[in-house]
């Protein structure tokens, strides 16, 4: 419930303190973009959407400050991804200007040979030492995108695939990267007075970009998404380990019916070396019953010795995995085993029991929901004080 109310709290307020740090504007803007996914957004849910971007921003400033320059040490740099989207912030509104290419003259100093010659030797651990770094600083290629650019920052946006080329000599790859950082700083310039004139600027394009671009991974960091590869960040970490003895056993009272499990089975199987047995067994046994079929075809169950149940056990035979698998009074049709037999089996009755309090599988099914609760909560209480302090 208390998650709910803050959640609530930080929802209502949004719109209020939206409009303090972005217009109208920039809201509608993002809002035709947005629409693209997701065609029934509101401007309501744009703000809120742009409210909780810059929140998570200023964490990540905070926080995790590597995320602002890279989000993957193999992968393109953050301001590479935040200027492709701010042309697809622009294209949603704008028709962007067409740039022509740089005349052959402006590459006639670039070839592979200078690539070759003005880049080091490629670092095996994809990372520049800081005399490489500076040597690559003095090599200004302003001149050909008009704007600040020099060899290092190029190098530094680029994926280790791309920087990989351009370490080989891959000229066109140089040329065709010069070019989006031409063509992105030619179409702001050329806008900027349409961008005034609607009370837009580059710079806070940009920044809205990059707090969208950074949003799943600082969604994920506060464990209000979760990572597809289970991975967890240190503030998550750190929840987790708070949580007491007292806590897990609460949750394990308060949700015993996830903790129960398949103790035993009753159940009935046969083998057979040839499959066109089996699917004959399986045949009768379908037209009559499981105990007939194996009299039919003087078979003897092959949980006889245990009276047809079968306990759970450490390491259950491959037989005995299928039949706790089994939906009960289903039978199924013929499995090959690992060693070419043919499985036919039956189980008709399960018999539950509950893990242990105190055992691993309660403890850490336990801890993932408590840090997953807890951090939800977290998170939407930073949210609130955030936003209250923007007021």
């Amino acid at each position: 419930m208390r998650v709910l109310l803050l959640f609530l709290a930080s929802f209502i307020c949004l719109p209020t303190f939206a409009q303090a740090l972005f217009n109208s504007a920039e809201v509608k803007l993002v809002q035709q973009l947005l629409k693209k996914k997701n065609p029934a957004i509101t401007l309501v849910q744009t703000e809120s959407r742009l409210l909780e971007n810059a929140f998570l921003l200023d964490q990540a400033k905070q926080r995790i400050p590597k995320v602002l320059t890279k989000q993957s040490p193999v992968g393109f740099s953050s301001d590479y991804h935040a200027r492709r989207y701010t042309l697809s912030l622009l294209t949603s509104q704008f028709t962007l200007p067409s740039i022509p290419e740089l005349d052959t003259n402006a590459w006639r100093s670039y070839s592979s040979k200078w690539l070759t010659t003005h880049l080091p030797s490629y670092p095996s651990n994809n990372t520049y030492t800081q005399a490489q770094l500076k040597k690559l600083e003095t090599i200004n290629l302003s001149h050909l995108v008009s704007g600040p650019l020099t060899l290092a920052t190029l190098m530094a946006e680029q994926s280790m695939q791309n920087r990989y080329k351009l370490h080989q000599g891959d000229i066109a790859l140089f040329k065709t990267l010069i070019g989006q950082h031409r063509r992105f700083n030619l179409i702001i310039h050329k806008l900027t007075d349409k961008l005034t004139a609607q009370n837009l600027s580059s710079k806070k394009l940009k920044e809205i970009a990059k707090a969208e671009l950074l949003r799943p991974v600082m969604l994920t960091y506060f464990g209000v998404a979760h990572s597809l590869h289970g991975e967890r960040s240190d503030y998550l970490e750190a929840i987790q380990i708070r949580i007491e003895e007292q806590a897990i056993h609460r949750f394990y009272e308060n949700n015993k019916h996830n903790f129960k499990y398949i103790q035993k089975v009753q159940a009935s199987g046969a083998l057979f070396k040839d499959k066109v047995k089996a699917e004959q067994f399986h045949k009768y046994a379908s037209d009559h019953d499981f105990n007939q079929a194996l009299l039919h075809f003087k078979q003897v169950d092959l949980f006889a010795n245990e009276k047809g149940l079968v306990q759970r056990q450490k390491h259950n035979a491959w037989t005995q995995q299928v039949v706790f698998s089994l939906p009960t009074n289903q039978l199924s049709k013929p499995i090959r085993s690992p060693n070419g037999l043919w499985f036919v089996a039956q189980t008709t009755r399960r018999f539950y029991e509950y893990y242990d309090k105190d055992s691993e599988t309660v403890k850490y099914q336990a801890r993932l929901a408590l840090t997953d609760a807890m951090a939800k909560a977290a998170y939407h209480e930073l949210k609130t004080n955030w936003l209250k302090s923007k007021i």
